[in-house]
């Protein structure tokens, strides 16, 4: 079973996430902000990372570029609210491998999801 972590601020979308990642099969270990994830990556094997960008205690992008400067590879795929028309390359650029825009159909970001896991 392939283990994702998720990491969404708002609580909704998190269980609501949480529940159709689940039903997909995966195993998920959510979370409402990125303190804790290098403790929970090294103590834990996770096959992809779902994070939001704009999270409360960091951003999302500055959390992607910290873990590819530690030389972790753990895919990842970024959600976020904001529409700049540049987020895509700047994403990518902080070490992203996707990124989905909200508000996003939950099956397109499921196949998405596989697609990283597939990988």
């Amino acid at each position: 079973m392939a283990r994702v972590v998720l990491i969404e601020d708002d609580a909704l979308v998190r269980t609501l996430l949480m529940r159709r990642m689940t039903q997909a099969g995966w195993g998920v270990i959510p979370m409402k902000d990125a303190r804790g994830l290098d403790a929970l990556l090294a103590a834990e094997r996770v096959d992809l990372l779902v994070m939001d960008v704009g999270l409360p205690d960091i951003d999302g992008l500055s959390v992607v570029e910290g873990l590819r400067a530690r030389g972790i590879t753990t895919p990842v795929l970024v959600i976020t609210a904001y529409e700049l028309p540049h987020l895509y390359t700047t994403a990518q650029g902080a070490g992203a491998n996707d990124l989905v825009q909200k508000p996003f159909d939950q099956e397109e970001l499921i196949a998405r999801m596989a697609r990283l896991l597939a990988a």
